[in-house]
């Protein structure tokens, strides 16, 4: 890994246990674990997720842009 959060190398090393992914199943996995972790952090009593909810947003954009690379084409 080249850089901080390289979501390529996250996926070099899922391939590397086996797990094959392509750039759409990258796509509804991470907005599935988004949609989960919002989720979670407005049902949870703790006061340190809420602050995740607020990131998100820009979380969702840097990673989106990530993904769309997977097949080196945009779009």
């Amino acid at each position: 890994m080249k850089n901080a959060y390289e979501f390529k190398a996250l996926i070099e090393i899922l391939k590397g246990k086996g797990l094959e992914v392509a750039e759409e199943s990258a796509e509804v996995l991470f907005d599935s674990v988004m949609e989960w972790v919002e989720e979670s952090a407005k049902l949870s009593a703790t006061p340190f997720d809420d602050i995740a909810v607020v990131i998100l947003p820009q979380l969702k954009e840097i990673v989106k842009k990530q993904i769309d690379k997977i097949d080196k084409k945009e779009g």
